[in-house]
């Protein structure tokens, strides 16, 4: 048995929209019996909401939480401490930010940003993060005027952060060292008994990177980062090029 790991933004939709030819060819994978997992910065609520009928299991939150079905195959939350010094840290340069649970939201920071995360997250009014010592929370997004703001909140947050910017949108989910999409793919072949060297991940962004390297075989879209490139056993064409399919095709998967 195989799995393969698909980053969403850039890799496996634009928006909430997946190619036709990347759904038929996960559908065509999941009916030869292999796996899919969907491996991505967003929450658990979004992703099921948006992408529950293309994936047999999620990583979510950056590699922070992994399941399938009922079954927590990861589990690794940030401590109250790592909340308190990365809203302090934000505060410090005016940005906004959203910390995700598997299903609750909250929202803090510069309020002018709101207006930008909510249609995003689509998880309604977001609560305002009042106390960051009591709530469960498993990764965040920020929230910026342009890209000179968006380096000064990533030099606040530290070394500990990685900062994976949304394109042009005014946003970038964050990755905090400990806990990352390639420890995901392990966690979650060591679960279900499959070999890392019949593992697939593909991606676009640098916070795919720690899981491209972590598999068995890694794929970079056409669309990427020249860093995922560089590292990338394979570089399969654009997302809007049938990336995804053409990419399951190189290896026999679809």
């Amino acid at each position: 048995m195989n799995i393969a790991f698909f980053d969403i933004d850039g890799t496996l939709a634009t928006g909430t929209s997946v190619p036709a030819s990347a759904a038929a060819a996960l559908a065509r994978m999941r009916d030869n019996g292999d796996l899919v997992f969907i491996c991505t910065g967003r929450a658990r609520a979004y992703v099921e909401a948006n992408f529950g009928d293309y994936a047999d299991g999620f990583v979510c939150s950056n590699g922070r939480t992994a399941f399938m079905g009922s079954n927590a195959l990861v589990d690794a939350p940030l401590t109250a401490d790592q909340i308190t010094r990365f809203t302090s840290a934000l505060d410090s340069v005016d940005a906004g930010y959203a910390f995700f649970g598997e299903r609750d939201a909250w929202y803090g920071g510069n309020e002018k940003y709101r207006p930008i995360a909510e249609p995003v997250l689509q998880l309604g009014h977001l609560p305002r993060l009042e106390d960051p010592t009591v709530i469960h929370a498993y990764n965040f997004d920020i929230y910026f005027d342009d890209a000179a703001h968006r380096e000064r909140a990533a030099h606040a947050l530290g070394n500990e952060c990685l900062v994976n910017p949304h394109g042009p949108h005014p946003s970038a989910d964050v990755t905090v060292i400990g806990a990352d999409k390639g420890d995901a793919v392990r966690g979650v072949a060591a679960a279900l008994g499959v070999s890392l060297e019949n593992t697939y991940a593909f991606g676009d962004g640098i916070n795919d990177l720690s899981m491209l390297v972590a598999a068995g075989h890694g794929i970079a879209m056409g669309n990427a980062v020249d860093e995922l490139k560089a590292a990338a056993e394979f570089v399969t064409t654009n997302i809007d090029d049938d990336g995804v399919a053409n990419g399951l095709a190189h290896y026999g998967l679809a």
